[in-house]
């Protein structure tokens, strides 16, 4: 996998309207030629910060997701250490880049306030924050299972 390609292709779903978490699993998922009508649905609820709710960075989320799409098990008698620490690398890397992993101290506001909206888009908060953070942990994802 072209890395660099990968973390471009998420700023690019996003760009195009899918959440920062959708972007990020589609990517990973289209560069590892992995298709599924489940994709980008199932990362719906984990975009803004977990739903809203001042949680995990949703491209911090999408990308534990494609971690787990690319190392997780089919079986219960499968091990899952090395996808655990990948997830936590994946983490800790993206923590030392922004120094957080929630949204709204990212963001610097909660996406569940009732001004949000205005505040995100004031602040051209997909343009200068989000999509640094999807291309980060799609690129970071791309490097830990390359």
């Amino acid at each position: 996998m072209d890395c660099e390609k990968v973390g471009q292709s998420a700023s690019e779903y996003f760009s195009q309207g899918y959440l920062c978490s959708e972007a990020v699993l589609m990517a990973v998922a289209k560069a590892a030629q992995i298709d599924s009508p489940l994709i980008p649905s199932i990362a719906t609820a984990f975009g803004s910060g977990l739903a809203r709710t001042d949680g995990t960075c949703g491209a911090l989320s999408g990308g534990i997701m494609a971690l787990s799409l690319l190392g997780g098990r089919s079986t219960p008698s499968e091990t899952y250490d090395k996808l655990y620490a990948n997830v936590a690398l994946l983490k800790d890397k993206f923590h030392q880049q922004f120094a957080s992993h929630e949204c709204s101290t990212l963001l610097g506001f909660s996406l569940s306030d009732s001004d949000a909206k205005e505040k995100f888009a004031a602040g051209n908060c997909r343009q200068c924050k989000c999509t640094h953070y999807v291309a980060f942990a799609a690129q970071e994802v791309c490097r830990i299972v390359s």
